[in-house]
């Protein structure tokens, strides 16, 4: 029966031609055309699927959504996403960096526990007076260095009196918990440096006991040395400053 479709010729390898053949027969074409048309649907499909892929967003749809509210957003409302996400990223670091190492740490080991903030100071303590030997556990921070014993309510409820928190070394941040040596007494409080007027604020976290607040000004003449980072799971907000 004659057709009003467009027809064209293809010339193949010897090779090439056996592989229609095999599919035609494999699939029960009735002719070789029918066959080679069927390859080609396949193959067409087979490339706009790869296309697709390639071309699809890296990001599911609700981060797409999220990105597209963003944009709508009026300057403030786009510094406050950058400020929150900020945040969040610390947070999760602070929390692979507080377990890290932690599940192929093969060793126990030895840290101190200094019996009060001020002992961490000391150049050198006495064991069983101001520290005593500490065992981390599983559940404990591989990566600390020492460890105190906190005193007072200042740092309730994340820290109550008596509580135990680990320290490393790495670079304190801003809004970082720290051990801090200041003219001689040693206090955990959050860090906090305002660069335009180059004061340096150490915060209770309990806002009922900021009179333990610590300010220091350039023009203070007040010794500040960080003997640490306090190692935890989250972030703190700052509070508010007003002088």
């Amino acid at each position: 029966m004659a057709t009003e479709k467009p027809r064209f010729s293809v010339t193949l390898e010897d090779t090439l031609l056996r592989r229609v053949d095999d599919y035609q027969f494999s699939y029960r074409f009735p002719t070789r055309s029918k066959a080679v048309v069927d390859l080609v649907r396949r193959g067409l499909a087979e490339l706009e699927n790869e296309t697709e892929s390639k071309s699809a967003s890296p990001y599911s749809g609700e981060a797409q959504k999220l990105a597209k509210d963003y944009d709508s957003l009026d300057n403030w409302g786009k510094q406050a996403v950058r400020d929150l996400t900020d945040v969040e990223l610390a947070r999760v670091e602070d929390e692979s960096r507080f377990f890290q190492n932690a599940e192929t740490e093969q060793d126990s080991k030895i840290i101190n526990l200094y019996l009060e903030p001020a002992a961490a100071g000391i150049a050198t303590p006495l064991v069983g007076q101001d520290y005593e030997p500490y065992e981390l556990g599983p559940d404990d921070p591989a990566g600390a260095a020492f460890a105190i014993r906190i005193q007072g309510d200042s740092m309730e409820p994340h820290f109550p009196d008596g509580s135990t928190v680990f320290v490393n070394h790495d670079a304190l941040a801003d809004g970082d918990i720290g051990v801090f040596c200041v003219d001689g007494g040693t206090v955990c409080k959050q860090y906090h440096y305002d660069r335009v007027l180059g004061i340096t604020y150490l915060f209770s976290l309990n806002r009922d006991r900021a009179d333990c607040d610590v300010v220091i000004t350039s023009e203070s003449n007040q010794s500040l040395v960080c003997q640490g980072r306090v190692m935890t799971k989250k972030r703190y907000p700052l509070p508010s400053v007003s002088l």
